[in-house]
């Protein structure tokens, strides 16, 4: 419990230094990325994430067959909601541009390394 409590205060800090840093990114460069939709973004990432370390962590406690499977779920699921975010985007925005493109997979690899190290350390111990 105090791993998921943990996790949450730490998702919640990185969540609100990338909101800061990309306030002051996007205000100070013009990429063509509205801050609204980097919101947006990081907001749905952090769901995502936080939705993830649940489904991983409940099957730290199980079996190794079973703690397999609900890692299997846990990145099968992430990478469908995902997908399914910028579909939902792309219906919405009918345009895809670069700069959007470039923020969501450095967004993707900064969130998937973060909760790698969680579920590292979360399966160790167990």
């Amino acid at each position: 419990m105090i791993e998921r409590i943990r996790f949450t205060w730490q998702l919640l800090v990185l969540s609100s230094v990338l909101m800061i840093s990309g306030l002051l990114l996007l205000s100070r460069v013009d990429t063509g990325v509205s801050f609204n939709a980097f919101i947006v973004t990081l907001a749905y990432f952090t769901f995502v994430n936080m939705l993830v370390y649940f489904v991983i962590s409940t099957g730290a406690q199980k079996s190794s067959g079973e703690q397999m499977v609900r890692v299997l779920l846990g990145i099968g699921l992430k990478f469908l909601l995902y997908l399914l975010y910028l579909l939902g985007y792309w219906l919405v925005i009918k345009n895809l541009e670069i700069p959007f493109i470039i923020i969501f997979f450095v967004l993707y690899l900064i969130f998937t390394f973060f909760l790698a190290a969680h579920l590292f350390k979360l399966l160790k111990n167990k």
